[in-house]
């Protein structure tokens, strides 16, 4: 078919046919599928035919050209959303400048194995200033464990923010850490570390490396497991960070400075 003849078909036509293309491209799948070789989790090298994929590939630009001439934003974020990696993936790829937000959103998410709107809100958490008062010394116990979870979390959302294209992200993620440490170092003041353990079972990778970090004068074997973990289980910074972290603190018996 041709562009003129995608033009003729509905919307939903559309967009059936654009998910049915990027699922047979499987871009994130095979790059997953490598990864996993690389990791020694597979045993054989994925291989992809580049000769079958380029048919696909054009015809997916055709159909994604008539959604194009469209303007069908709706339509755009219907694929950047998908529960498919692929499909958001390459949406993002073809699409993505139709909902320049959402298209970042959902090629980080892609890649990181989440949804779209959970990025999407990592995001705007990582963007939302902390309040001023109380301070960390004013707040109570539970308020200051709710505090670590919090910035820890907003650090989390630091990691698909776009350094590149605006260098205030970065200054906006080492603020977060900054403020992650400062806490660390009023709970260890108030004797409150061990309360952070129960934050080392997290799905959220960041406040699992965080609090095991904390935890490491307190509950070393605990710490040291839930680090392993995002070390080898978790995608960059976090398995790198978590790494470095054992490092310094099986070679120097160093943390975090005043933790």
């Amino acid at each position: 078919m041709s562009t003129n003849d995608y033009s003729a078909l509905s919307d939903e036509r559309l967009l059936e046919l654009f998910t049915d293309g990027a699922r047979q491209l499987g871009f994130v799948t095979n790059r997953n599928e490598r990864l996993r070789w690389l990791k020694g989790a597979r045993e054989t090298k994925p291989e992809v035919d580049d000769e079958a994929c380029r048919p696909i590939i054009a015809r997916t630009r055709e159909i994604a050209e008539a959604l194009r001439e469209r303007k069908s934003i709706a339509a755009v974020k219907l694929l950047l959303e998908d529960d498919d990696p692929d499909v958001r993936a390459v949406a993002s790829i073809a699409l993505g400048d139709l909902a320049p937000d959402l298209s970042y959103a959902a090629v980080q998410a892609a890649y990181a194995g989440l949804a779209t709107d959970h990025v999407a809100d990592l995001q705007r958490r990582a963007r939302q200033k902390p309040p001023e008062r109380p301070t960390l010394a004013e707040l109570s116990d539970d308020d200051l464990i709710a505090r670590f979870k919090d910035a820890a979390e907003r650090e989390s959302g630091t990691h698909f923010l776009d350094y590149l294209d605006d260098p205030a992200d970065k200054d906006l993620q080492n603020e977060i850490v900054v403020e992650v440490w400062d806490i660390m170092r009023q709970l260890k003041a108030r004797g409150l570390l061990a309360r952070l353990l129960p934050l080392l079972a997290s799905d959220d990778l960041t406040v699992r490396r965080e609090a095991a970090t904390a935890c490491l004068r307190v509950a070393a074997p605990q710490a040291e497991a839930a680090l392993e973990s995002v070390a080898r289980d978790g995608t960059y910074p976090d398995s790198f960070l978590a790494r470095e972290a054992l490092a310094n603190w099986r070679d120097k018996g160093q943390i975090v400075y005043g933790v």
